[in-house]
């Protein structure tokens, strides 16, 4: 009886793993036809078209008080920065830099800028009466332009500064042997402490080279005050802005057929630029392009009003150009109406600006904003 048993246990097992191995295995499918590949990648490229002195990563070429270090930990680009110290009792430090090749900075008088990270231990120990100067006569006091630091060092702080100096903000721009921009071979920035040093300081440079100078902002549109004059108030909105925390935006209500932008800015604004190289540059809102009627400006001027003093561009020309959303406009200054006008606009002391226009009296209510206002070169 125990045998019948056993044995019919193991026919009952032989049964089962029959069945098992007859049922189908599923695999998963190799099927990836369901599979969609991602978006491909719109976004620009951000070109570097700047020109460097140096990546200061290596001693070639410098000469700093002491003999200067190469520092490989935390520099502020590449692998490494210079680093030159003032020992006790010493009160002088001096970064020189001589390029073996001339470089051509690719830029004007009108439209560089110098930039450099400077390292300083301690900025009120700096005395005023130091400079930086770039020369293309292998020394700092022929063909070259310099900056006083007596203009820079309330503008700084203890550990690392990034500095921009305008080639239109320096000293040298008249001189008769002007630098050569497209030949730079030497660097300098010396500086004395105003008393003897008690304990060490150090100072660092790092990624010198030569930029388009930085744009000028007239308004970032991140408020709404009495600068602004729109059309029915205006309205601050937080969401959809092209830059910063918010955008301005006018709205022509049902019935309505007119729209107008006003900027008076508490003070005048040195634009850093001139007529010849300047652009206006500022993102647009506009919902419906085609509701646009005739004869619409944007104008510019330091002689707070719209008709004096001031450079134009009639929307006739621009609105075709437009779509519907947001719209990114630079305006070549050259391309303007009043560039030959008798009452030259300052740039030096821009206080003024309108954008208006008319549209076909509106049946929806139609909303249009501003964005980052400013003044660029090239």
């Amino acid at each position: 009886m125990k045998f019948i048993k056993i044995m019919m246990a193991c026919s009952i097992f032989v049964i089962a793993l029959a069945v098992i191995s007859c049922q189908k295995v599923q695999y998963k499918s190799r099927d990836t036809s369901y599979l969609k590949p991602p978006p491909p990648d719109t976004t620009k490229p951000v070109i570097d078209t700047s020109a460097v002195l140096s990546n200061c990563d290596q001693l070639d070429g410098w000469n700093i008080v002491n003999g200067g270090t190469l520092i490989t930990v935390a520099p502020k680009e590449g692998k490494g920065y210079v680093q030159g110290t003032i020992a006790p009792g010493g009160n002088f430090m001096q970064f020189q830099l001589a390029l073996a090749t001339p470089v051509n900075t690719k830029q004007t008088l009108a439209t560089g800028e110098l930039k450099f990270w400077w390292y300083i231990q301690d900025v009120s120990q700096i005395d005023p009466g130091g400079q930086i100067q770039m020369s293309s006569a292998n020394n700092p006091d022929d063909f070259r332009l310099g900056w006083g630091l007596s203009s820079i060092l309330d503008t700084l702080h203890a550990g690392w500064n990034h500095l921009q100096l305008r080639f239109a903000d320096a000293y040298g721009l008249t001189d008769a042997d002007l630098v050569n921009l497209k030949a730079i071979n030497f660097m300098r920035i010396f500086y004395n402490t105003k008393a003897n040093v008690t304990t060490a300081q150090t100072y660092g440079i790092d990624d010198m080279r030569v930029d388009v100078a930085a744009p000028v902002m007239l308004s970032n549109c991140d408020q709404l005050d009495a600068t602004w004059n729109i059309v029915n108030g205006g309205l601050l909105v937080t969401k959809g802005q092209k830059q910063g925390t918010g955008y301005l935006q006018g709205t022509v209500a049902v019935g309505g057929n007119f729209m107008q932008f006003q900027l008076t800015p508490a003070a005048p604004i040195d634009t850093k630029t001139t007529k010849d190289v300047g652009y206006l540059e500022f993102w647009f809102y506009v919902q419906d392009p085609t509701q646009y009627a005739t004869g619409g400006q944007i104008q510019i001027s330091s002689a707070n009003n719209p008709d004096d003093f001031h450079l134009g561009w009639g929307l006739d020309a621009i609105m075709p150009t437009l779509k519907p959303g947001w719209n990114h406009l630079k305006l070549k200054m050259t391309d303007a109406y009043g560039y030959t006008d008798a009452d030259q606009i300052n740039l030096k002391a821009f206080n003024y600006m309108r954008i208006f226009f008319n549209i076909t009296k509106a049946t929806t209510a139609q909303t249009y904003g501003i964005d980052d206002v400013e003044v660029d070169v090239k």
